[in-house]
């Protein structure tokens, strides 16, 4: 396997991996999971 073959396959594999991330955070059925995540930063750790 060459270079330019190694490079194709990389660039397929990480825009199929782009490709199953956006699906999945697109998913209707995923929406309350991902608004709880994208509150991880904001919490106070404090309370716990």
């Amino acid at each position: 396997m060459d270079s330019g073959t190694a490079g194709i396959i990389g660039l397929l594999f990480f825009f199929i991996v782009f490709l199953g991330i956006a699906i999945w955070t697109l998913n209707p059925k995923n929406k309350k999971r991902i608004e709880e995540l994208k509150n991880i930063p904001l919490k106070d750790e404090s309370n716990e």
